[in-house]
């Protein structure tokens, strides 16, 4: 007993750790919101969620479909829908139904499926949730089960006052988002768009609020994100013994072909997502070059000249560089069979994140004119798909994520983002349902970049930051 008391106080104190200063919130608590049980409530089933192995493949989204239909099955005013699609997958729906509803359901959503995990590799068991320090680690505490469990406590703390609510809220769980057939979002808007209920407006993750130097300093708000392709290069040549090198070498072309395009930089495109993210982000930006630079990127009346002369300087940082234009990473190679035989054939894959707006047709054409050998070609995998429109930021759910984020850090900046990287989102933006992005878990570098890599972990205080912010995002909708 004195163990468990003495483990409790320990929690408690960590909750509220004076230490973890960034995630202090000046405003007051809103009205019956009491911040210290979401903050337990949010830990509690972001330990559960951990538990429920949903590395995808093969996914078994199932067994966490399970969980939320057996807790919100509890929740006064809630519906549920578990959608089986294939053995062991699933997508989950809850709806909570307003008291007075006059206005479209919102949508709060994430995924279930987490990448797989090198146990090995881990300072923990990614799959037996453990808090070490300030830190809970395990497989998806921030991709993607910190944000559903977040989600979650927000939809049972709106539901004790749901006969104010002008707007239904329907909590959306995915299958299948970090890859594999279409049985996650693809299948819900397809077949069961009815359980979607006309909403307006959705609210996913995409977006992040950042910590530097123990302060939250931005919180960047996803409208858009880049379309995925992937190009696949394909060299042919004469084969032979490997005795007798041969000038048409398939390997040696391709590896030519290949570094020119590594090395290639696409044109700057900026669209109004992007424009605004670097003018309001110059305000936080601490080096001087890098700060003239965003603001001489965005300057009204900029000529070409000098968009490529800010962008260059910008670009000598990944992310910045990402965000400028289309990018091509190059992620797989092969070729040959035996050390002693010149192969006839070789491939090398490049992973193509366009700007919304680009054609990859001609991004395509590009790489194979940059590529610059007759004997390899550029071929894009699959049909080319119109990029749906970015969320415009002048509607009431971005205003609420605006209001939610100055009320909480009021010193931040609040920014529209475009994701590099790919997320369910896209899927509702094609069906027309406007889509705004949040990892609602302030995160400093070190712990955003353990996404997808080994030790994934997410501040213990932050649960409850972002719980109090989703709350505070639907409440702002939904009221």
């Amino acid at each position: 007993m004195l163990k468990k008391t003495l483990a409790a106080a320990g929690l408690a104190a960590l909750l509220a750790a004076p230490a973890a200063a960034q995630y202090d919130v000046a405003a007051p608590a809103p009205a019956g919101f009491d911040r210290a049980a979401t903050g337990r409530a949010t830990l509690a089933h972001l330990q559960n969620l951990i538990r429920l192995d949903t590395q995808n493949p093969p996914g078994n989204e199932a067994l966490t479909a399970a969980y939320f239909d057996s807790v919100f099955r509890t929740v006064p005013g809630v519906e549920t829908h578990v959608l089986n699609v294939a053995p062991g997958r699933a997508n989950f729906v809850a709806r909570l139904r307003a008291g007075r509803a006059t206005k479209k359901p919102v949508i709060v959503m994430g995924h279930m499926d987490v990448v797989g995990a090198d146990s090995a590799k881990w300072e923990t068991n990614p799959f037996v949730p453990t808090i070490r320090g300030a830190h809970l680690y395990g497989r998806g505490a921030i991709d993607d089960k910190g944000m559903l469990a977040a989600a979650l406590v927000a939809m049972q703390e709106l539901a004790r006052d749901r006969g104010r609510m002008t707007r239904d809220v329907i909590f959306l769980a995915t299958a299948a988002e970090e890859g594999g057939p279409s049985v996650g979002i693809d299948s819900v808007v397809e077949h069961h768009r009815e359980l979607l209920g006309g909403a307006e407006f959705a609210l996913n993750e995409g977006g992040r609020i950042r910590v530097r130097d123990g302060a939250i300093r931005t919180v960047n708000i996803q409208t858009t994100e880049k379309v995925y392709y992937n190009v696949v290069a394909t060299a042919t040549g004469t084969g032979g013994h490997g005795s007798v090198p041969l000038p048409g070498n398939a390997l040696a072309a391709l590896a030519r072909a290949v570094n020119r395009v590594h090395e290639w930089k696409p044109p700057v495109r900026l669209i109004e997502t992007t424009r605004l993210y670097f003018n309001r982000l110059a305000a936080t930006e601490r080096n001087a070059e890098m700060r003239a630079a965003m603001q001489a990127l965005t300057a009204p009346g900029a000529t070409q000249a000098q968009i490529d002369r800010a962008a260059a300087t910008l670009s000598r940082e990944p992310l910045h560089n990402a965000v400028l234009r289309t990018g091509a990473s190059l992620t797989l190679l092969n070729g040959g069979f035996r050390a002693n035989v010149i192969p006839s054939e070789g491939k090398a894959t490049f992973n193509v994140r366009i700007v919304p707006g680009e054609d990859i047709r001609q991004v395509v054409a590009e790489m194979n004119r940059v590529g610059g050998e007759p004997s390899v070609r550029f071929a894009v995998e699959g049909d080319p798909l119109p990029a749906p429109a970015p969320s415009p930021v002048a509607t009431e759910l971005y205003r609420s994520m605006e209001s939610a984020a100055r009320a909480m850090a009021p010193n931040a900046v609040v920014l529209p983002f475009m994701s590099t990287g790919a997320t369910d989102g896209a899927v509702l933006r094609g069906a027309g349902i406007p889509t705004y992005g949040i990892l609602p878990m302030p995160l400093a570098e070190e712990d955003e970049i353990r996404m997808h890599g080994d030790n994934e972990r997410v501040p213990v205080a932050a649960l409850g930051w972002a719980a109090e912010y989703l709350y505070r995002v639907l409440s702002g909708v939904a009221r």
